[in-house]
C-alpha cells in the first residue's frame, strides 16, 4: 500500500470552507495504470476495479483538465456565464468579482464528460465560503502541488457518464453537478495523485 503525503494547509483549507473535491496523494509511486487502479480503490474503497478499467481513461492534457473554467492566458479563474454586475460580464475573471453581486446565469458542464478541473473546485452546488479572490488564491496553492510548475506529469481522466457502474458515490454528481475521477503521476517526484467529485445539492 502506498504512502499518503501530508498536504499543505491549503488543502485543508479548501476542505472547510466546502470544497467538493477530495485530493489523495502517494508518495514513492511508478505512475504505471495498474498502480493508478489500486490508488483509486484507496481513494474510493469500494470502487469495483473490473467496472473502472472496462470503463478506462483518457490521457489529456493541462488545457483539457482545467476546462473552460480557468484562462491560461491570464491564469484565473473564469466564472462562466451572461452575468449582471454594474454592466454586463461574460465569463470574468473570479478575482475581479470580489465586491460585485452577480445576476444572471451560470454553465455547468455535462456530467461525467470528463475535463474540469477548474469547475469542480470552483463552483460547488454550495458554493464556497470563500472570497472569490481566496479561492483563486487556493486553486493556485493547489494546483502547484497536484501539477508543478515546469515539470512532466501525466493526467488520467476516468470520468465517464457510466462512472456510477464503479461505485454509488458517483450516483450523487450524476444527478447535475457532475462527477470528477483524475490520477496525476508526476516522475521527478514519484508522486501519484488522486482527485474524486462527486455531490448534489
Amino acid at each position: 500500500m502506498h504512502r499518503l503525503e501530508p498536504l499543505p494547509a491549503a488543502f485543508a483549507r479548501y476542505d472547510a470552507i466546502g470544497g467538493a473535491l477530495e485530493f489523495h496523494v502517494f508518495e514513492d509511486a511508478d505512475g504505471g495504470v495498474e498502480e493508478a487502479v489500486a490508488l483509486i480503490q484507496q481513494a474510493v474503497p469500494d470502487a469495483d476495479l473490473d467496472a473502472l478499467r472496462d470503463l478506462g481513461f483518457r490521457e489529456i492534457d493541462d488545457q483539457k483538465f482545467y476546462g473552460g473554467s480557468y484562462d491560461a492566458t491570464s491564469d484565473s479563474l473564469l466564472k462562466l456565464g451572461n452575468w449582471g454586475a454594474q454592466g454586463r460580464l461574460i465569463n470574468p475573471r473570479l478575482r475581479d468579482l470580489e465586491s460585485l453581486l452577480l445576476t444572471g446565469g451560470g454553465l455547468i458542464p455535462e456530467p461525467g464528460l470528463g475535463g474540469e478541473f477548474a469547475h469542480a473546485f470552483s463552483f460547488t452546488p454550495y458554493g464556497l465560503r470563500a472570497s472569490p479572490v481566496e479561492v483563486q488564491e487556493l486553486f493556485d496553492k493547489v494546483r502547484h502541488v497536484i501539477l508543478p510548475p515546469r515539470l512532466p506529469h501525466i493526467i488520467r481522466d476516468w470520468a465517464s457518464p457510466e462512472l456510477v457502474k464503479v461505485s454509488p458515490i458517483f450516483e450523487q454528481g450524476m444527478e447535475w453537478w457532475g462527477v470528477f475521477l483524475f490520477t496525476i503521476y508526476v516522475p521527478d517526484w514519484r508522486r501519484h495523485t488522486v482527485i474524486v467529485g462527486s455531490t448534489t445539492d
